[in-house]
């Protein structure tokens, strides 16, 4: 099941087979369903996810009990809680399955020994800190100067799959609104 990744990083960074081998092998596949906790908080993040099918939702829970949905990944794309990832320290978050599917995760010292030994794989996690950095801003950003509509219009024009497979629920802590609110923004559409 590492085609998928294997084709990911084919038409992401410039690798030899040999380089795509090493790579791989450094990966395991995972099957997860709805709702299983690959993360709790106060665990420290010992692996980086790629999503194969399916999706996984970064998220904190507040000290009244709210859930607050930081990020949701899809097919080919990279979860983990970075800086619980990158210090080795508890993190403050949890990592969730939102839908049934397969995931390859790969260890903190596998993906450190990556790092020595592969450029291309440093090239990599560039490109992946720049995009989590971008989305995060962006993230900020709409919580500051958009209100609920324009949010939800946003989400609904660039990733429209959180809307559409994932429940009310989800969106709308995602979102930052209420499921009340996130129903009539979908009626209006």
């Amino acid at each position: 099941m590492t085609e998928q990744l294997e084709q990911f990083l084919t038409l992401t960074i410039k690798a030899t087979q040999q380089d795509l081998d090493i790579i791989l092998s450094c990966f395991k596949l995972e099957m997860v369903k709805k709702n299983d906790i690959l993360l709790n908080d106060n665990e420290t993040c010992k692996h980086v996810f790629f999503v194969s099918s399916g999706s996984i939702r970064a998220f904190f829970i507040d000290e009244k009990g709210n859930e607050a949905t930081r990020y949701i990944a899809f097919e080919n794309e990279f979860i983990t809680i970075l800086n619980s990832f990158i210090t080795q320290t508890k993190s403050k978050e949890f990592l969730q399955a939102t839908e049934n599917g397969q995931i390859l995760a790969i260890s903190y010292d596998d993906f450190r020994q990556l790092l020595y030994i592969l450029p291309i794989w440093k090239d990599l996690y560039i490109k992946q800190l720049e995009i989590a950095y971008t989305t995060n801003a962006w993230r900020l950003e709409s919580f500051i100067k958009m209100d609920a509509k324009e949010r939800f219009d946003y989400l609904f024009e660039t990733n429209p799959r959180v809307i559409q497979r994932l429940s009310n629920k989800i969106v709308a802590n995602y979102l930052g609104i209420t499921q009340e609110s996130l129903s009539r923004l979908k009626g209006k559409k």
